[in-house]
Formats: structure tokens, C-alpha cells, sequence
């Protein structure tokens, strides 16, 4: 058996041997064994710091939740497609931040919570792992 890189898919060839030839018997493209079983604090790491990998992992539309500070103070919808999208930064030095993260991790989703210092901020971004890589999924902001 050989394998080959080919961008971010590994090729395996299983080869036959019979008697003095060998032949190719089939070709499939599997996921790298990195992404297999994806650490979330390395992910959200690589999200920070990554604008083309974080548009990678976000589902397009993104609808996501905000509350609606014009009205009712109600959580409305809003729809966000990918040429809207701006650009999340989970990885700043607690010194700028005028927020506390928290982090709220299980097997497959995880949850990183902003809590505003004096100011209110509240947004909680969820993430969920399908097929062993993390995506963020949506988020809720509550912040007045």
C-alpha cells in the first residue's frame, strides 16, 4: 500500500501483488488523520488566526441571533451570507479585551461565552463537531 498527499485529502492505493506484477485494485480519498479527532482549543486557535480556514468551517447562510435593541428587546434572526461575514477573532490578549471568555467544551460542541465587564456584552458562539472537525454553527448575542 502507498499513500500521496493531494491538498488537504490523503490518496490510498491498495495494490494487489500476483506473482511478479502488481496491480492498482482501487483508489480512495480519505479525510487527513489530523482532522479526524480535532482538538477544539487548537481549532479555535487556527479560526483566530485564519480568515480562509474560518470560512471553511462556518455554514453558509450563517443565521445567527441578536437582540433587537430598537424594539421589543426581543432575539430576532438574522441571516448571514458569506460576502457579509466579518471576520471572528476568538484569541485577542486578555489586556484589550473588555469581556471575559469562557469556555464549555463536550465531545461534540462547545460553546465559547463573551461576558461583558461593565459594558453588556453578552454573545455565546457554538461550535459542533461533524465528522471530527469543528464548525461554528451559530451564535446568540445579547449584548443591551
Amino acid at each position: 500500500m502507498s499513500c500521496k498527499n493531494d491538498s488537504q485529502k490523503e490518496v490510498i492505493e491498495v495494490i494487489e501483488v500476483k506473482k511478479d506484477t502488481i496491480e492498482l485494485v482501487d483508489t480512495k480519498q480519505v479525510v487527513e488523520a489530523e482532522r479526524i479527532e480535532e482538538d477544539f482549543l487548537g481549532f479555535l486557535e487556527k479560526f483566530s488566526k485564519n480568515h480562509l480556514f474560518q470560512v471553511e468551517r462556518v455554514n453558509f447562510p450563517l443565521v445567527i441571533q441578536h437582540l433587537d435593541t430598537n424594539g421589543d428587546f426581543e432575539l430576532v434572526e438574522l441571516e448571514i451570507k458569506k460576502e457579509d461575514y466579518s471576520f471572528l477573532n476568538f484569541m485577542q490578549p486578555a489586556e484589550y479585551l473588555d469581556y471575559k471568555q469562557n469556555f464549555v467544551i463536550n465531545d461534540n460542541e462547545a460553546i465559547v461565552e463573551n461576558r461583558g465587564i461593565g459594558n453588556g456584552i453578552m454573545i455565546d458562539y457554538y461550535f459542533k463537531k461533524e465528522h471530527g472537525i469543528w464548525k461554528l454553527k451559530t451564535w446568540i448575542d445579547r449584548s443591551t
